[in-house]
């Protein structure tokens, strides 16, 4: 069997053969029974929701707690009822009011979760057919279209134009361009298996069919699931200290008791006698006023935190969180918005910014800083630039509400967002100019191609895609005159703005045309284009995230962002944010994972004291940050959203999810959920 870390570098017929399958007729529903049995059902292992009486009994575990138990027994052993009932009562109520507070905050959990069956589309015995996800097995052939969870972890066999969406998973902000095409690379990390596709992961564009290689825990969320089981729950900063003062506690009540003891013997009073003055010291020095105090306190920063919009899911978390001195942070869906959003245009006549943030249509075109009238003349390159962006586009907007949906690629739905910022409507373009062919887009010619009726009858291609791949198929250039030939010196000034667009962490698109004849060839819209224009967009900050990040570095909280995206978005990101410098004003580096090979205990020590950029990060890269801070004396916070963050929330002295956004595996992980 091939070892499932090497399969992206296999052919889906040598994959196919390993796995005892038929890609065109899958498994036989027998076949897939005995593998169901054999290798169990496609899921994954739920935290089961500790129960009330569970957490009630969690509230005893206090060496604090332990010893008012004992001073409530030894007060009944003496007759001293009074007494015993009063600790009692304060025991009690300690428990009840920290059992309240967690299970509040978990009911309230369980609220966030989503309950929708997942069904898969397998092949079986030739058939095509909806099946449960859970009785998908190793071998079944499956079939994955535009807007699907992917079922399980697998091959393609054979896909057109499939992208995926796998920021949950890898971090990674942009949809990833999938191919049934081999990988070469066998160390290669998750994001760059381009032949491959992940359990949990939504397919943003395309469809495909692929070989099932590992469901349940085998799969890729599996093993991250079991990561995180593995990883024990750590003692808050109260905690610690509470079993501090009761271990001191008991020393000093057993010392001071034996010592009563022994000199009442020495001077001759009988040891029953001195034995119960010493049992009386000893109920009388354990502070029964100190859990309760606590308790309550904590219980109404819960409360308050609560109408903030954050769950505790235990209380001492909530002291944890006051006592931070490092804020760990993933960059896509927490610092920002994980909403593409188209903010500049460059053609040969002007330079535009965009205004606006992620799907909302606010937003207003400006160039040297005015608001520029569309309408005008010199505007036409601009204006034809949006309108190629709207119409060579697969992706459709769902307006709600609760909000805009994307159904489709991100980057596609920034695109007709950014013309509806124009003023554009697409819905009247789409009639006006309807569409009569497609080339999709691939990765040997990293262009997309539409072919549309002009409303005077004539027929035109528009064509996006990398910069490169679209500026070496044109011949000409729309200018401020019209289209001119594309020159050297017209090819130099594209490459400085799509360097320039690049540099400001940008995705970049090119953006071409061209008039085609009757009884145009596919290949005809590959060649001979004209150059309108360059797109640049990114994935915008939270609006709060600058100014948060601010009040930490003013409360000397150091705050560093580790994220599995590129290492240039990073690091312009963490410029952006202000996080590219220390509390002392001292540059802080931007580390790329391949610099974290084989480092030791004292290497990653040293790496994570002058580095405020993680870049291209794994799970176990975040545990190994969190762990060399945690040694160095620092309390650690880490938010996150993902699948791929939820060892680094737990490993963390408190961990922060999304509510929203977070994923199952993540808000399970954290202490503190932001609703």
């Amino acid at each position: 069997m091939i070892p499932l870390a090497a399969l992206h570098t296999q052919t889906a017929e040598q994959v196919a053969l390993a796995f005892s399958t038929d890609v065109e007729h899958g498994l036989g529903n027998a076949d897939a029974a005995e593998r169901l049995a054999r290798h169990g059902t496609n899921t994954l292992a739920e935290a089961r929701r500790k129960s009330l009486a569970a957490i009630f009994v969690r509230q005893f575990k206090s060496l604090v707690v332990g010893l008012l138990v004992a001073a409530t027994a030894l007060s009944f052993a003496l007759g001293d009822r009074v007494e015993a009932l009063a600790i009692l009562v304060v025991i009690l109520l300690n428990a009840v009011i920290g059992a309240a507070t967690e299970w509040k905050a978990s009911s309230a959990l369980a609220a966030l979760r989503r309950q929708a069956p997942a069904v898969a589309r397998a092949v079986r015995d030739g058939r095509e057919s909806p099946i449960p996800a859970a009785q998908l097995v190793p071998g079944d052939i499956a079939l994955l279209a535009t807007g699907d969870r992917v079922p399980a972890d697998g091959r393609i066999v054979v896909s057109a134009q499939l992208q995926a969406d796998e920021s949950a998973l890898t971090g990674e902000s942009l949809p990833v361009a999938k191919s049934a095409a081999p990988g070469i690379d066998a160390d290669a990390p998750i994001g760059a298996r381009a032949g491959m596709v992940y359990l949990g992961t939504l397919v943003t564009d395309g469809h495909a069919r692929f070989i099932v290689t590992a469901t349940g825990a085998q799969t890729e969320m599996g093993r991250i699931g079991t990561f995180v089981e593995a990883i024990a729950d750590l003692a808050t900063p109260i905690e610690a200290k509470l079993a501090e003062i009761g271990r001191v506690l008991l020393v000093m009540v057993l010392a001071a008791c034996a010592l009563i003891v022994l000199v009442g013997w020495l001077r001759g009073i009988g040891l029953l006698a001195i034995s119960k003055v010493a049992i009386s010291l000893a109920i009388a020095a354990v502070p029964e006023g100190l859990v309760a105090v606590t308790t309550m306190t904590l219980a109404v920063g819960t409360q308050r935190m609560a109408r903030m919009k954050a769950l505790i899911r235990r209380l001492p978390a909530v002291e944890t969180l006051g006592s931070v001195t490092v804020i760990c942070s993933d960059k896509t869906g927490t610092l920002t918005r994980n909403e593409m959003t188209v903010s500049a245009y460059e053609t040969a006549s002007a330079s535009v910014v965009v205004t606006g943030a992620g799907y909302d249509a606010a937003g207003e075109y400006q160039a040297d800083g005015q608001q520029i009238a569309s309408d005008a003349a010199q505007w036409e390159s601009l204006r034809l630039a949006v309108q190629i962006g709207a119409l060579c586009n697969d992706t459709r907007l769902v307006r709600s509400p609760a909000g805009t949906s994307v159904l489709g690629d991100p980057t596609e739905g920034a695109l007709i967002v950014a013309a509806e910022k124009l003023g554009l409507d697409v819905g009247a373009l789409e009639q006006a100019y309807p569409r009569i062919a497609e080339v999709p887009f691939s990765s040997e010619t990293l262009r997309m191609a539409t072919v549309h009726r002009t409303p005077p009858g004539g027929t035109v291609a528009y064509i996006k895609g990398a910069p490169l791949a679209v500026l070496d198929a044109s011949v000409a250039l729309l200018g401020r005159d019209g289209v001119v030939p594309m020159s050297p010196d017209a090819r130099r000034r594209v490459l400085e703005q799509n360097d320039a667009l690049a540099g400001r962490a940008l995705r970049v698109l090119g953006l071409a045309c061209r008039d085609l004849p009757e009884g145009f060839a596919p290949d005809d819209t590959g060649r001979g284009l004209t150059f309108v224009g360059l797109v640049g967009m990114i994935d915008p900050l939270r609006d709060e995230a600058r100014q948060t990040i601010a009040v930490c570095r003013e409360a000397g909280i150091r705050v560093i962002m580790i994220t599995g995206d590129q290492e240039a978005t990073a690091r312009e990101i963490a410029h952006q944010l202000g996080l590219d410098t220390d509390l002392q004003g001292r540059t802080m580096r931007t580390v790329h994972a391949r610099e974290l090979a084989d480092l030791d205990t004292d290497g990653w020590m040293a790496v994570v004291a002058d580095t405020a950029v993680f870049a291209r990060a794994s799970p176990e890269h975040k545990l190994r940050i969190i762990d060399a801070l945690q040694r160095q004396g620092n309390i650690v916070a880490m938010t996150g959203d993902g699948v791929n963050d939820a060892p680094a929330l737990k490993k963390a002295d408190i961990g922060i999810a999304m509510g929203l956004r977070g994923s199952e595996v993540a808000k399970e992980a954290a202490d503190m959920v932001i609703t």
